[in-house]
């Protein structure tokens, strides 16, 4: 294949963002612009609608699948560790009448470091699973690019290009229809394997559990004057 193809073809899916639709061209009726006569590719390029072969190719299916899954376990582990969190405070709260001012305020401090620990865990977390995802969205445009190699020269191409740079264009050349159907046979027929699968992080926290506490002392005695 042409060196140059494949420079424009690798910059064209490098750096492009994954989970936000791309911004369509404006359609053009094949009356105003007519494709070209059969068997001759006069125009070098086509359009290719990179978060639209992601979404709609079993491949790209499967793997946001996997990334919904992890965000669900994220979630509920965010959901279960808040429910922990909201009945120590409760018990504290509770505990207060009964605990000296002392010992209230050690308590309080503690759950308050706590917290915060809790936190920056789950922000490290989420940033974590968001890396994570942006990693599966390339290692499946990875897999996918020997289809579109392939197709580029079969078709005669130069470059595939993303539907934001196009200002006019007519229907026909969108080929990402024809992208996703190959992907597809590919992967079905065995002559295609996903590059790079790696487990998503662990949602479990990575802070220690909330210490035991000790019985609740009594209040010092107000003495009558």
């Amino acid at each position: 294949m042409n060196r140059l193809a494949v420079i424009l073809l690798a910059g064209a899916l490098t750096g492009a963002p994954v989970f936000v639709a791309a911004q369509s061209a404006p359609s053009v009726s094949p009356q105003v612009l007519a494709p070209p006569p059969e068997g001759l590719s006069s125009v070098p390029f086509r359009i290719l609608d990179q978060d639209r072969l992601l979404r709609g190719s079993a491949l790209g299916q499967q793997i946001l699948g996997r990334i919904r899954e992890a965000e669900g376990r994220l979630a509920a582990e965010n959901q279960r560790l808040f429910d922990q969190l909201a009945e120590e405070e409760q018990a504290l709260t509770d505990a207060r009448a009964g605990l000296s001012a002392e010992e209230f305020r050690r308590r309080a401090d503690a759950f308050d470091t706590r917290v915060e620990a809790i936190r920056a865990e789950r922000a490290a977390a989420s940033q974590a699973l968001t890396l994570w995802s942006e990693q599966q969205a390339q290692q499946f445009f990875d897999t996918a690019l020997p289809v579109l190699v392939q197709m580029m020269n079969e078709e005669g191409l130069l470059a595939l290009l993303k539907p934001d740079v196009m200002i006019l264009g007519s229907d026909w050349l969108d080929v990402t229809d024809t992208a996703i159907a190959r992907l597809d046979a590919a992967i079905a027929g065995g002559n295609l394997v996903e590059q790079g699968q790696t487990p998503p992080p662990d949602p479990a926290p990575a802070i220690p559990a909330a210490p035991e506490t000790a019985p609740a002392e009594p209040a010092p005695a107000q003495t009558q004057p």
